[in-house]
């Protein structure tokens, strides 16, 4: 009878503690809006994966989120950035509720495409979309940051360095999903 409550135990435990990863890995990787990430990847060729990677590290899925910076929803676009998307893009008529979280992605999406062909590099159009274009392109010209001019081999702010490391880590994830 010992050895069958052992057993029991051990089973026991070892369901809590998987269930308690599982719980863990949703939590710190959810996935909302699928059809959505889904629809304005393609429309921007993107990877569904580093849609879904982005908003988590941006909003952790919140669409009412806004920074200090007043970045708004769950891909944390600034109000100035969509309307630069908007004349950039020629976009007649746009609605920009970018707590609406169809325009958000998109515009989000729109972004982040743009800045991939900007920048021609992955890692460093994601540093740009978190520090912004003009500091990036600032790190470019510096042989201390980037010995190309396209990508970079340091990153100056921690904040940064961590938001590109973050995308990347939870891409891992992302791609079991889409």
């Amino acid at each position: 009878m010992k050895n069958w409550a052992y057993l029991l135990l051990i089973a026991f435990a070892f369901t809590l503690s998987f269930a308690g990863y599982k719980t863990f890995v949703s939590l710190a990787h959810p996935v909302k809006y699928e059809s959505i990430i889904i629809e304005n990847a393609q429309k921007f060729n993107l990877p569904s994966e580093l849609i879904a990677s982005v908003i988590n590290v941006e909003s952790g899925f919140n669409k009412n989120a806004i920074s200090s910076q007043n970045a708004i929803g769950l891909m944390q676009i600034k109000e100035s950035t969509a309307n630069y998307l908007v004349d950039y893009y020629n976009l007649e008529n746009e609605n920009i509720n970018l707590f609406d979280e169809e325009t958000n992605i998109k515009f989000g999406c729109m972004y982040l495409n743009y800045l991939i062909k900007k920048f021609n590099n992955l890692d460093t159009a994601l540093a740009s979309y978190n520090a912004g274009e003009t500091r990036v392109r600032v790190w470019l010209n510096d042989k201390n940051f980037s010995l190309d001019g396209i990508s970079l081999i340091d990153i100056p702010y921690s904040e940064t360095k961590n938001y590109v490391k973050k995308v990347n880590e939870n891409l891992k994830f992302y791609k079991k999903v889409f």
